[in-house]
């Protein structure tokens, strides 16, 4: 990250981010997520028809009233909101990984943390459990 907040994007997703309306949004685990526009409205949907009900004020604060327009600039960069690399703790060194429907921005060392702790034989044993119960 530069100092003024701008973060380069992979290349393989530039051009391809270029041509849309972006969406960075806090997500969880204290790292920011990157949508479509398009991809942003499939998350707050189940959002719009819970109004009235108190526990999803705290989801409509990080995915409504935190979402950011952002837009690649000719250099493939994004620049992210003062707010939200507070939000992250992002720090010069981003990590920005491909989750399919979103990339996710995360402070490097964090990022290096979360994956020191992933048990990978209880992760397996859960997806192969998920796995059987769709069948």
């Amino acid at each position: 990250m530069d100092a003024k907040g701008r973060v380069s994007l992979p290349a393989k997703y530039r051009a391809i981010l270029a041509a849309q309306e972006l969406v960075l949004v806090p997500g969880t685990d204290n790292c920011l997520w990157l949508y479509t526009d398009e991809g942003y409205k499939e998350l707050i949907k189940p959002l719009r028809n819970k109004q009235f009900d108190r526990k999803y004020d705290l989801l409509r604060d990080l995915f409504v009233a935190g979402a950011e327009d952002i837009e690649v600039d000719g250099s493939g960069r994004i620049r992210v909101p003062a707010e939200q690399r507070d939000f992250a703790s992002l720090s010069k060194e981003v990590t920005i990984v491909g989750k399919g429907d979103r990339l996710e921005l995360w402070d490097s060392e964090r990022y290096r943390d979360r994956l020191k702790g992933i048990d990978m034989d209880e992760a397996l044993k859960a997806l192969t459990e998920q796995e059987g119960q769709s069948d």
